[in-house]
């Protein structure tokens, strides 16, 4: 199969011209620069260099930014739902007309895998796949991962892991509960806004959601409260910036993972009615997102409302193959994975494959993100071990495709097919930081308040 939409980008900023690599050599010259100012004594004329490089920068940002999103829209790319729907390929759109008779086990399996896989893959969050070789290898464990990982003793126990954990919360001997995580808060977000809105969210509603619960934290990468575009919108929301803007200024995330990191709780709430849970998760990755950004998140929460419905996770991924434009970049891309079915043995077949094609595109990219979950569920079936273990081992941004590879294979196979080690560490409870929110919540609780939604969405 040709991938005729990716080549562009691979193709056009691999080049030397416009090879990124170059720039942040630059950047980091003038930062060392200005270190070694420091240490020779600062002049007013130093001072006032860094301040002209710095306005500069933000201005040079800015057209580029604009010069980006002045780009003619993709007849195949639109930003509508109502044009997105019309280039749909066709789907069954509803699966049930009633709440599946197994759904509280089935979004048990969902939300306990979600919350099995991002853990999973946040102790390793980014590291090449050689450097998780090197991470088993050294603390014994296998590889690919068949259980948290030992990492006893841990390297930085004490480091901070968003805002209320540490490190050494993500080891086998240390876990207590669900160790804190953006992508688990999410899926909370995504809870305490249908349960405030019901189906009727939109972005200035989602918008008080987030500046209610989601704190921004610190500078420190280990007590931030979000990340990328979600930090950037939040921040922008807290200056009285309105949507568009909001989402848009200074953002330059608009087609990578997060916003399917979002998903999962529209789908959580629309058991078998894939077109809705990819509504609604239009509305929450539009804040935010464009283009293949958005299709990202429609497509896993069709993906994950399918897979309450169906008995194999890929059923389930093509299900929701059919609710985002069938020419997008996005399910190109999943169509690829899906014509390998099959063909790929283990997590590094897959990743070298993927990488082969997609070389150049940001590793935290929707994308390539999303081509590591449905080739780790082609891989694992509805072995919840192997499917995560598999999924993680590929690299890229491994926190969030294990979550959402679990939240899928989980709700094909039930809690009851999930091994008891995944899951019996968390103590029944999950560690949170949103505002306004106990630090730790009962996930017997949560999983009952999803299906309280489910319920009055289904009538």
């Amino acid at each position: 199969m040709k991938i005729s939409k990716v080549k562009y980008p691979t193709e056009i900023f691999t080049m030397s011209r416009y090879n990124h690599s170059p720039f942040v050599e630059k950047i980091g010259f003038l930062s060392r620069y200005m270190q070694l100012a420091a240490e020779y004594g600062v002049t007013e004329e130093a001072v006032s260099i860094a301040e002209r490089f710095i306005n500069g920068v933000d201005d040079v940002m800015s057209e580029f930014q604009q010069a980006i999103l002045s780009t003619p829209v993709d007849q195949d790319e639109p930003d509508d739902l109502e044009t997105i729907r019309k280039l749909r390929p066709e789907g069954p759109r509803k699966l049930l007309d009633a709440l599946p008779a197994d759904y509280a086990e089935r979004v048990r399996g969902a939300f306990y895998g979600r919350m099995a896989g991002c853990t999973l893959g946040a102790a390793v969050e980014f590291l090449p796949i050689d450097s998780m070789i090197q991470v088993a290898e050294k603390y014994g464990d296998e590889f690919p991962p068949t259980d948290y990982w030992i990492m006893d003793p841990h390297p930085m126990p004490d480091r901070k892991h968003y805002i209320v954990g540490h490190s050494k919360d993500l080891s086998r001997s240390q876990m207590d509960a669900v160790p804190p995580d953006d992508d688990t808060m999410y899926t909370l977000v995504g809870l305490f806004a249908m349960e405030k809105y019901g189906t009727d969210i939109g972005h200035d509603r989602l918008a008080e959601i987030w500046k209610q619960y989601v704190p921004l934290g610190g500078e420190n990468g280990g007590e931030r409260g979000c990340w990328w575009g979600e930090r950037v919108m939040l921040k922008n929301l807290h200056a009285g910036i309105p949507f568009p803007e909001a989402g848009l200024k200074g953002n330059p995330n608009l087609q990578n993972i997060a916003a399917w990191t979002r998903a999962d709780s529209f789908g959580y709430a629309c058991p078998g009615w894939p077109e809705k849970a990819a509504e609604l998760a239009y509305i929450d990755a539009s804040m935010n997102h464009r283009r293949n950004g958005v299709y990202g998140s429609m497509f896993m929460a069709a993906t994950i409302a399918a897979a309450f419905a169906v008995d194999d996770p890929m059923e389930a991924v093509r299900i929701g193959l059919s609710e985002i434009p069938k020419d997008c970049m996005f399910a190109e891309g999943i169509r690829w994975a899906l014509d390998n079915q099959g063909k790929f043995k283990n997590y590094r077949e897959a990743a070298d494959a993927t990488w082969e094609i997609y070389n150049g595109m940001f590793n935290g990219s929707a994308l390539t993100n999303a081509i590591h979950v449905v080739t780790g569920l082609d891989i694992g079936g509805k072995d919840f071990t192997k499917t995560i273990g598999e999924t993680i081992a590929m690299s890229g941004d491994n926190d969030c495709t294990g979550a959402t590879a679990g939240s899928i294979v989980g709700a094909v196979i039930g809690l009851k097919n999930i091994p008891e080690h995944w899951y019996r560490p968390f103590n029944g409870r999950m560690h949170c930081y949103l505002n306004d929110i106990p630090e730790y919540l009962d996930i017997e609780e949560v999983c009952d308040r999803f299906e309280a939604l489910a319920r009055k969405f289904s009538q």
